[in-house]
């Protein structure tokens, strides 16, 4: 039996100290008490045991303690909640950032002293903290080894017992903290704390920025060790490296990306053989030059991804590669691994290849400019030679797209947001991101080699790297599904397919055309996006789980291994396994790597995400800050006990306090709805915090007599 076991079977109906335990366990010895203590830590932070305010350990009975333990996710108004799912479904609770007790984002902690007074919701406060996340939190140095939170809330303060004589006032830095409370004075909590990196100080230009990036693990720097090994790689393609290789630098290939893009990993070719395409996809041979666990690997491994941020990339690669030797960039020679796939006028891949090759990119196009030629029908200077392959290309996607229609590829409305900044870095506009003709080709075209690789290898049986998304949990739709019902948005698709889910009938298909049935309407952006938050996240997995929201039973990331770790690594896997004469011999290696690659990986994308979220928050933030008691027409997007969020005509989004939604009630003497039209007015802006809070004016259908002021 475990030494967990052992605890677990000691504490089962009653409550011991640790020292009755060790008594009883017989625990003698430095080692044996050390593993001890470790298996006490483990089992509290797994929420199989708890420790109680005397000391006494006893198992974690949810019910009986009435103490419920899970991960605090803190938002930007500084509120906490955490989610717990039962067999009987999912349960909220909220904490108010006043009962926080020094929690952070990320923490699991454990929660008592419930309420409750709202729909789907419980109030709590957190009792204390387990485990400290393993995120790093940026401080503000005040002086005398103590720090102050820099963007996040709390009224905590943090002692660092290591010397800071290189810290000025004002500086800003990487903290940990301990999960333990030293002192509590004035109503102000204080922690120990490990300062790991200075971020910079907060007088820095985009200071902002660089202190997202850094919480979330994004720096622009790159070790020593990795700089020393890019002095051995060369800025142009040898003789030597061009044997063994396709050569295919007379092909008329090309590279479509956005305007300011340098880190081009992809570019494609086309051709008509009767009434079949053939379509080519070349991508950036990295593996080439960043060798498996050379220091740049390493590195780019911790990283998993770039990160872009408003107007800066903070790239998983030094720009020596990412804009250098393995971005495709016009008329040079290129390094590649091709994917040639013969497609019929179905859509159905009916042949491919896939082998090494040398590329010459004839021409660096943009989405702009071929969005002009394809949809306006106007040739842009300097494309002559290309109208007819862009046109080709354009027939071919439209043709995938039917295919992925048929299949069940569920089309979501984004809702994706982009920062218009000046080269100082002042926004100056928010506009939506849109897929136009241009962006749908890649994206069709990565998609169809990223479809073949995968098949490909799959079929092999060899470890290997899948991009999953898994089935939607039903419990999770449902309730989206009812709440959208309840607020008068849903129409007679909503029961067809609540009923095929208790059935355990539906399928992407279904989905795909209820949201269907919404398009063109003011709420669709609205239901998809409550749809899209209700399904689990795409990941890296080892196991292939299919991809649902594609509708494909299998699926990868190949195309992008300048800015992605996984498809980095399944280069190398390819390059591995056209090497039958030693693969033998590392594929058990190989399988114990690949789980690990796959969850940082995941995980580092995730962080990315957020920290892009953060940054487009903060510019929003900065923008509106100049707006102070102006109105704005908007739209409710979403209602929570937090309050509601709106979404302005500007693409800007802010928050109505509970308080504020209250007295809007009371003035206009009537609920509001999901998805509804209102004015508001911008009543305060925290950029330290990112949050804009609005006030309600009134709504769309109950106006003022006098005129509106509209801001920009």
């Amino acid at each position: 039996m475990s030494i967990k076991d052992t605890i677990l079977e000691n504490i089962c109906k009653k409550k011991l100290t640790s020292d009755e335990l060790r008594s009883l366990m017989r625990i003698k010895g430095e080692e044996k008490q050390a593993a001890f203590f470790s298996a006490l830590n483990e089992l509290e932070e797994e929420g199989q045991i708890y420790l109680d305010s005397k000391g006494y350990y006893q198992q974690f009975d949810s019910h009986k303690l009435n103490k419920v333990q899970g991960e605090i996710h803190i938002t930007n108004t500084g509120n906490g909640f955490v989610i717990k799912k039962t067999d009987k479904g999912k349960h909220k609770y909220l904490i108010n950032s006043n009962s926080l007790n020094g929690a952070l984002d990320g923490d699991i902690v454990v929660l008592s002293h419930f309420s409750g007074g709202k729909i789907n919701y419980i109030d709590a406060k957190v009792e204390k903290i387990i485990k400290r996340s393993d995120k790093n939190t940026v401080f503000e140095y005040i002086g005398d080894n103590t720090f102050i939170p820099y963007s996040s809330h709390g009224n905590i303060k943090v002692i660092c017992q290591e010397s800071l004589i290189q810290l000025v006032s004002g500086n800003l830095a990487l903290v940990r903290l301990g999960k333990n409370q030293i002192a509590e004075v004035n109503n102000e909590l204080f922690f120990e704390g490990t300062v790991t990196k200075l971020v910079g100080h907060k007088d820095d230009p985009d200071i902002d920025i660089k202190a997202i990036a850094a919480s979330h693990g994004f720096f622009t720097d790159f070790p020593n060790e990795v700089l020393e090994e890019l002095k051995n790689i060369p800025d142009h393609v040898l003789e030597e490296e061009i044997i063994g290789r396709v050569d295919l630098r007379k092909e008329k290939i090309f590279t479509i990306d956005g305007k300011d893009t340098k880190d081009m990993d992809d570019a494609v070719s086309i051709e008509k053989d009767g009434d079949n395409y053939i379509l080519g996809v070349h991508i950036a041979d990295v593996n080439h030059y960043v060798k498996e666990d050379s220091n740049l690997d390493k590195e780019a491994r911790i990283r998993g991804t770039s990160a872009y941020l408003a107007d800066s990339v903070l790239p998983m690669l030094p720009h020596q590669l990412s804009n250098g030797i393995c971005s495709l960039n016009e008329h040079v020679d290129r390094l590649t691994k091709t994917v040639r796939m013969t497609i019929n006028g179905e859509g159905k891949i009916i042949d491919y290849e896939i082998y090494d090759s040398v590329i010459n990119s004839s021409k660096k196009m943009t989405y702009e400019d071929v969005n002009t030629i394809l949809e306006e029908d106007t040739i842009v200077e300097g494309y002559e030679p290309y109208i007819d392959d862009l046109k080709l290309m354009r027939e071919l996607s439209l043709i995938l797209i039917e295919k992925r229609k048929k299949r069940g590829n569920i089309d979501f409305s984004s809702d994706e947001v982009k920062a218009i900044v000046t080269k100082e870095g002042t926004p100056t506009s928010f506009e939506m991101r849109t897929q136009k003709t241009a962006e749908k080709i890649i994206e069709n075209f990565m998609i169809s080699a990223n479809e073949t690789v995968t098949r490909h290898y799959a079929y092999m049986e060899l470890p290997f790297i899948y991009r999953v998304h898994g089935d939607p949990h039903d419990d999770c739709l449902i309730e989206t599904i009812n709440l959208l019902k309840a607020e008068g948005l849903c129409n007679g698709y909503a029961n067809n397919l609540l009923n095929k889910i208790n059935n355990g009938t539906y399928t992407s298909r279904d989905l795909d055309a209820f949201l269907e049935s919404f398009k063109g309407t003011e709420e669709y952006g609205v239901i998809s996006n409550y749809i899209l938050t209700s399904m689990s996240k795409a990941k890296y997995s080892s196991v292939n789980e299919g991809h649902y929201g594609l509708a494909l039973d299998y699926y990868t990331h190949f195309t992008s291994p300048i800015r992605r770790y996984p498809d980095l690594q399944v280069h190398r896997l390819i390059d591995s396994y056209n090497n039958f004469e030693t693969i033998y011999e590392r594929l058990d290696e190989i399988e114990s790597l690949l789980p690990e690659i796959c969850t940082h990986s995941s995980y580092m994308e995730r962080e990315a995400d957020t920290a892009e979220k953060e940054t487009l928050d903060l510019k929003m933030a900065e923008f509106i800050q100049d707006y102070i008691g102006e109105e704005f027409k908007g739209q409710i997007t979403r209602m929570t006990p937090y309050g509601m969020d709106i979404k302005m005509e500007n693409n800007i989004k802010g928050i109505v306090r509970p308080e504020e939604v209250s007295k809007a009630k009371k003035t206009l003497g009537r609920k509001f709805k999901l998805g509804e039209k209102v004015c508001v007015i911008v009543k305060e802006v925290s950029v330290p915090h990112r949050v804009i809070y609005l006030s309600i004016a009134y709504t769309m259908n109950k106006q003022p007599k006098q005129k509106v002021k509209r801001g920009q």
